[in-house]
């Protein structure tokens, strides 16, 4: 149990980075390690974590000095506080996790359980400084239904001050006013966030300041400045968190071109339901037991699809007439969960057909330099994202599956899964993987090395068709050229051979596709000949440095 004593501000949990994470890692514990005695016991919790380091879809960089601490970080955040695992006495999976684990409306099950969290709790004991009364995600939904929309940087400044949901509309007046600010400031909008965060930070923590107990982890530098810098970043991280996690409700998805949070308009009935249903004061319990007992059983919260008449209605909203109305509410779902399946598919089909005329070109060139500034609420999802829109607009392949998930409503809701690569494209004769990434350095090397090839490898075998791979970061690291220039020289069995892997900048790409389309690209020929013809250059050249130059020469006539 923690207490909120020392906390100012709602915090997010930011390990792991997306729920849909703790899925797999909750599903390894209680494997392995039900009916053992977690706290307090260091060694479990390293054993633990020295096997999800091994599984296959843990995407860490490098082995932490403290495991057991690393462990703790991963269990006892997220899935202990949504209730997916009980980890006193004993390990144990609870009734929600179970649930969790069958994979069947993953959205609902972390929708029922956010709505659950709230401070004070059993788990999160009640401040002696601040009066905490709230349930920061059933909040977080109406904040964003009553404004609109909400930005990342709206949620890092005001949401995270919304420790008791009285001070609700205080917020939201505190929004307005910040808006109306950006308007009528003179300098930049970067200048401005910064002296709101200055303002809103030395707010929050006045005590702090006035105390002069200014220390933050991991620094000596006990400055003003340096603790105002500490907090506000903190705040972001946070806000991060919130966005990836509310997203995982799928209610929620982003406005187009802003990237601002909305109700998404397929689920305003579901959003309305919740905020009528949903008592905003935080639930009292005679017990750790009771509280356990609410937390733990998934249906202790009600969601509109529980309500047989609203489901049925919306379904019929959704188009179907023709359907069995005495079925179950289960089968109802699943009818509806079918029925959703078919309505996003038409909405990727659907933006599939305005990619091809061309037309959202300077859109897409807008959020690349969105992306290189991480102006966006999640670089490396939007990036996959959006080199997926290029190659689409790119045309005359068979196909381009972009391997990441889209909500509803068409926008990037989560990466692709560790076993697949971010984008396959096929043509007639040929097969072309696309990898992305927004890391560099020593880090890009440690994190593709590996995972891009074996990709190519699968996808080779796959397809058995000649294959290809582009590999777009911001910038290509020296270790990750150096390893891709050799490895395309050398047969490799575990890979199908020799690899065919092609890196480019993020900025590369951006001309790459201008070229595309200012030459009418229209012959999948001339990719596959200018791909081609990068790897045998390669082949031939006397190193890596040579190679990526040539690369960059031949950019701009790919496609003449």
């Amino acid at each position: 149990m923690g207490s909120l004593s020392k906390v100012k501000a709602l915090f997010g949990f930011t390990s792991p980075r997306t729920l849909e994470k703790i899925i797999p890692e909750i599903e390894l514990l209680t494997n392995s390690f039900s009916g053992k005695k977690w706290t307090g016991n260091s060694e479990l919790q390293a054993d633990f974590f020295d096997s999800l380091y091994k599984s296959e879809f843990y995407e860490g960089e490098s082995y932490p000095a403290d495991p057991a601490f690393a462990a703790r970080d991963r269990i006892t955040r997220a899935p202990k506080a949504f209730g997916f695992v009980d980890l006193k006495p004993e390990i144990q999976i609870t009734e929600a996790g179970k649930l969790l684990l069958t994979g069947k409306r993953e959205d609902e099950t972390f929708t029922r359980q956010m709505l659950k969290f709230q401070l004070p709790s059993p788990y999160h004991t009640q401040s002696k400084t601040l009066d905490f009364s709230v349930k920061p995600y059933l909040e977080l939904l109406r904040l964003v239904k009553e404004l609109g929309s909400l930005s990342k940087t709206e949620i890092a400044l005001f949401f995270s001050q919304l420790t008791n949901y009285k001070d609700f509309d205080k917020i939201v007046a505190k929004i307005i006013d910040f808006r109306e600010g950006s308007k009528s400031y003179k300098g930049s909008r970067k200048m401005y966030v910064a002296e709101c965060f200055e303002k809103e930070v030395l707010e929050i923590f006045q005590q702090e300041v006035q105390d002069k107990n200014l220390k933050t982890r991991e620094s000596s530098d006990t400055s003003l400045q340096k603790f105002i810098k500490t907090k506000s970043s903190n705040m972001k991280d946070y806000a991060d968190a919130f966005v990836r996690y509310i997203r995982a409700t799928e209610l929620i998805t982003f406005q187009k071109r802003t990237f601002r949070l909305i109700i998404s308009p397929q689920k305003i009935e579901e959003v309305n339901y919740i905020l009528k249903e949903t008592d905003r004061k935080p639930l009292v319990f005679k017990s750790l037991s009771d509280f356990k007992k609410h937390l733990f059983n998934p249906y202790s919260v009600k969601l509109l699809s529980d309500n047989k008449d609203l489901l049925i209605n919306k379904i019929e909203k959704l188009g179907i007439t023709e359907f069995d109305k005495t079925a179950s509410i289960e089968e109802l779902k699943d009818v509806l969960e079918n029925l959703e399946i078919t309505v996003k598919s038409k909405n990727i089909e659907e933006k599939k057909r305005e990619l091809k005329d061309y037309k959202e070109l300077p859109d897409i060139l807008e959020v690349f330099k969105q992306i290189k500034k991480k102006e966006v609420p999640d670089a490396p999802l939007f990036l996959e994202w959006n080199v997926w829109r290029a190659l689409v607009m790119l045309n005359y392949a068979k196909r381009v599956d972009g391997n990441f998930i889209m909500d509803i409503d068409g926008m990037p809701l989560n990466y692709a899964p560790g076993q697949k690569p971010d984008i396959e494209s096929e043509f007639s004769d040929f097969g072309l993987i696309t990898e992305v990434t927004m890391s560099g350095g020593h880090t890009q090397y440690k994190m593709e090395s590996e995972s891009v090839p074996r990709h190519f490898g699968k996808a080779k075998e796959s397809l058995n068709k000649e294959m290809y791979c582009l590999f777009i970061a911001p910038k290509i690291s020296e270790g990750t050229l150096a390893h891709y220039f050799n490895l395309n020289r050398f047969n490799t069995k575990l890979y199908g051979g020799k690899t065919k892997i092609i890196p480019l900048s993020i900025d590369q790409f951006i001309e790459f596709v201008k070229s595309g389309i200012d030459n009418k690209f229209n012959d999948p020929d001339k990719l596959k000949n200018w791909l081609e013809e990068q790897w045998q250059n390669n082949q031939e050249m006397d190193d890596e440095n040579v190679w990526s130059e040539n690369i960059e020469k031949s950019i701009l006539k790919w496609a003449s």
